[in-house]
């Protein structure tokens, strides 16, 4: 019997309607993209100017209600493997962490709470290539230690004890010590990635 049009039809509908079901179920089973890394940092300053001595940072981006519009919004909490990498980056420029970050303001979190976003990846970061540089080759005064992942800073330290304001180019304090944008920030401590290198992860020092 030779098939009616309408039948034809209807398996090419079919046909079709499998073909991209299938394809959307391939997407859906496809390996996700890398997220954005949240970067974590320190910042430690002279008490007697009045700001903050001890800050955690984390970078959210600007429109996270974490960050509130904030260019250096304060880490209410660290998370595990934040702990780990700011503990493990003080060790390398011979700052103790460990046990005041147990206690800021509390032990470490073991759960990551945002899903769109990753944390540091602390286990890489102790394995990372250290390379060291003088101190009059940073363009961030206080700057200590960073880690670069390919390419960009993911972790860092700040410390601005001992500078005076003019050293740092300023005429009144602030809360991390310095007086820059989030942008002029990240900037400068890009301006720091080693070229000659094409390690995925490493860390550079800071030497006084």
């Amino acid at each position: 019997m030779i098939p009616q049009p309408q039948s034809l039809l209807l398996v090419l509908a079919l046909t079709i309607l499998g073909s991209t079901t299938m394809a959307d179920r391939a997407d859906n089973c496809t390996t996700p993209t890398q997220q954005q890394i949240v970067p974590v940092g320190l910042f430690i300053g002279s008490i007697e100017e009045g700001a903050r001595i001890f800050t955690p940072i984390r970078l959210l981006p600007f429109e996270h209600p974490d960050s509130e519009g904030h260019e250096f919004p304060n880490a209410l909490q660290l998370h595990q493997s934040e702990y780990d990498a700011l503990v493990w980056l003080g060790e390398q420029i011979g700052l103790k962490l460990a046990a005041t970050l147990q206690r800021y303001p509390g032990p470490p979190a073991q759960e990551w709470w945002y899903e769109a976003f990753d944390e540091v990846p602390a286990e890489a970061i102790k394995t990372a290539q250290v390379h060291r540089k003088p101190g009059n080759a940073s363009p961030i005064p206080g700057l200590k230690a960073v880690v670069f992942y390919e390419g960009q800073a993911i972790c860092f330290i700040v410390d601005t004890r001992g500078l005076t304001l003019e050293e740092r180019g300023m005429d009144r304090p602030t809360t991390m010590g310095l007086d820059l944008t989030r942008a002029q920030f990240l900037a400068g401590l890009n301006k720091l990635v080693d070229s000659s290198t094409d390690d995925e992860i490493s860390t550079m020092i800071v030497e006084d």
